[in-house]
């Protein structure tokens, strides 16, 4: 066991225990045979690392219960803590949630446990055995297998569904998005297979932009959505004492998905999970660029999803303008700023409500006192992962006078590294485009910055038509250059000088986008004053494209960059009718605003509201010298 002491295990096991204790379908972490699995997973860490997780696994052991459970609390609060100390903390919550966590996972998925448990919840039917991913595709591709895509068909049979999906409590539908967590996990190589087919992307970048934020998001559904949907009790005000208000959060019936080609594997699963979640149907059509045609209706299926409960249509803009004809009760869509107008234009002839998550064209911010190392790293990920096909890449580079050219010559030299290719073992940086035409918008981006003074620092063997575009650095542009004010959505970085903060924010500022931005510095008070005046709608400090990264923050934009906000639990609720309720006593009582209106209630109440809204303590007086003659007076005044 990688030279586990008997004494670790034991502490392995105890934590396990606390962080997986079991519920009545599934084991608890001591229960399921893993150990033989541990030395795969520890063979491949560093070896202080392993030395180090052995050494805390045996304080475990000898540790008491209620002391780990404080332990793993103080640790999961790292952010709070400062750099040297938070950072510890925040290794040891990775590192002892990572091991525990894949231990249980990958062990239930490889020896058929979850399968047997799911029998016995009713809920999840058995997983194929069918390892031949065409054979697979074919049974659940709706176009072989005889399901309408007809949209009226579809939109009455999701809505038939959505009756029955909403009669299923809440811990049900969290058990079959928990059983479709374990279906990706077991066919994680074979949707790569797929997902990579389509996109031409490299491999590490479906892994950390399709996987890890899917998980994420899954794992947001189970541990917020239960406690984000149950009715909430707010305040009542004094005038109507003795009643009490709440807000329920319902399904609202439909939901239509239109999702973008650039992460087809997340933009399927996360908002279709988030609606049934809700007690939504959802129809969801893909792009017809990456439709990972059949698979999502794979998954699903594998999950214990009946087959109208998310219904997935193929087909281009003609095929979702239809789809909106049928009137869904909410449409979310993602993608570009005109294909957004366009939607919302057709959903506001029916007052649909319309979730529109668009472009970017992303700040960062560099200032002089940065950690250069770090932010040319950060840049460099920043504009060119996914290659550059993300609404919230980097698209405009600002760094400080003083060590602009610094740091421009170590940026061009950390993008040259970057290696091109369509990889199967994880040693290649960035893939291809998945779009033609958008190569081509690169391509006239590009050029037209170049013919009005712009320089190409890297980039300069691409033939502006290979969908595979390296990474490409831009000194020389301005806010006047097509380049700076449209959305590339590609591998192509400008870069420009600013003076001081307040040239940086309007420099930032000066786009009619506004999704994200990133702000760099040693000094964290500036950070968060600068942040505070960038028009967007996240922030990311000292970092890059993480605010998006954690489930539990809303995001989305503002100006062109979209309308609503979606994850966290303002965005969970966003797929719900919130319904305000209020509830009074089966009484005798007449309320005093009631009719008949007498000279003596407009006397009280011109009274009482002098009193309840002047401030201090006469409102307390005022309720009894004015309310309480109201209500008396209420029960006997007559016409």
């Amino acid at each position: 066991m990688s030279g586990f002491s008997a004494l670790s295990l034991k502490g392995l096991q105890k934590v396990g225990d606390i962080l997986i204790p079991g519920t009545p379908g599934m084991p608890k972490f001591s229960d399921v045979k893993l150990l033989k699995d541990l030395h795969r997973m520890t063979d491949y860490m560093n070896a202080d690392d392993r030395e180090g997780f052995k050494i805390l696994m045996m304080l475990f052991a000898i540790t008491p219960s209620f002391a780990i459970h404080a332990l793993l609390w103080l640790v999961s609060k790292h952010e709070s803590f400062p750099d040297f100390i938070g950072a510890l903390f925040r290794q040891i919550n990775l590192g002892v949630k990572g091991v525990v966590y894949t231990l249980y996972y990958s062990d239930l998925d490889d020896h058929s446990i979850f399968q047997s448990l799911n029998y016995k919840t009713g809920i999840y039917s058995p997983v194929t055995q069918d390892t031949e991913m065409d054979t697979l595709l074919k049974n659940s591709n709706p176009l072989t297998a005889g399901i309408s895509q007809e949209p009226k068909e579809v939109f009455a049979s999701a809505r038939l569904a959505q009756k029955e999906i909403a009669k299923l409590t809440i811990d049900e539908r969290l058990q079959i998005v928990e059983n479709l967590r374990h279906v990706i996990l077991r066919r994680q190589e074979e949707i790569i297979a797929v997902v990579q087919k389509e996109t031409q992307k490299a491999r590490v970048d479906i892994l950390t932009s399709e996987f890890f934020p899917l998980f994420e998001n899954l794992d947001f559904i189970a541990h917020e959505a239960k406690s984000g949907l149950k009715p909430e009790k707010v305040s009542t005000p004094i005038a109507m004492m003795g009643k009490a208000s709440k807000i329920w959060f319902e399904p609202m019936g439909t939901i239509l998905v239109i999702s973008p080609w650039n992460y087809p594997l997340y933009q399927a699963i996360t908002p279709i999970t988030l609606a049934f979640v809700t007690g939504n149907a959802t129809v969801y059509k893909p792009s017809e660029l990456t439709p990972l045609t059949g698979l999502v209706e794979s998954l699903l299926k594998d999950a214990g999803f009946k087959p109208q409960w998310a219904q997935v249509v193929y087909g281009d803009g003609k095929i979702g303008s239809a789809l909106i004809d049928q009137r869904p009760q909410k449409i979310f869509f993602t993608g570009s700023v005109a294909t957004g107008k366009k939607i919302m234009a057709q959903a506001s002839q029916y007052l649909i409500p319309v979730e529109l998550e668009l472009g970017g064209k992303d700040p960062m911010i560099v200032f002089e006192d940065v950690n250069m190392d770090r932010a040319v790293k950060g840049a460099v990920w920043g504009a060119f992962t996914n290659s550059g096909q993300s609404c919230t890449s980097v698209e405009r580079l600002y760094v400080q006078e003083s060590i602009y050219e610094t740091f421009k010559k170590r940026i061009v030299e950390e993008a040259k590294t970057i290696k091109l290719g369509v990889d199967t073992d994880g040693d290649a940086d960035m893939g291809a485009m998945i779009s033609d035409k958008q190569v081509q918008i690169i391509a006239d981006l590009v050029q037209d910055a170049v013919k009005n003074g712009a320089k190409m620092l890297t980039g300069q063997s691409w033939d502006f038509k290979s969908k595979f575009i390296p990474a490409i650095i831009l000194e020389g542009t301005t806010h006047e250059m097509r380049i700076n004010k449209e959305e590339i959505f590609g591998p192509v970085l400008p870069i420009m000088k600013f003076k001081d903060e307040a040239d940086a924010i309007d420099l930032a500022n000066d786009s009619d986008f506004g999704l994200s931005a990133s702000i760099w510095s040693k000094d964290k008070a500036r950070c968060e004053r600068v942040a505070s005046q960038i028009v967007t709608g996240n922030i990311s400090i000292n970092n890059v494209m993480v605010s998006e990264g954690n489930h539990s923050l809303p995001f989305g934009g503002v100006k062109d960059s979209g309308i609503g906000r979606y994850k966290g639990v303002h965005g969970l609720r966003g797929f719900t009718n919130m319904k305000s309720v209020m509830i009074d006593a089966d009484s005798s009582k007449i309320e005093a605003n009631w009719y008949p209106y007498t000279p003596t209630k407009n006397g009280l109440f011109g009274g009482l509201i002098q009193s309840l809204f002047g401030g201090g303590i006469g409102k307390w007086i005022g309720l009894v010298r004015y309310g309480l003659p109201l209500e008396t007076h209420a029960k006997k005044a007559k016409r």
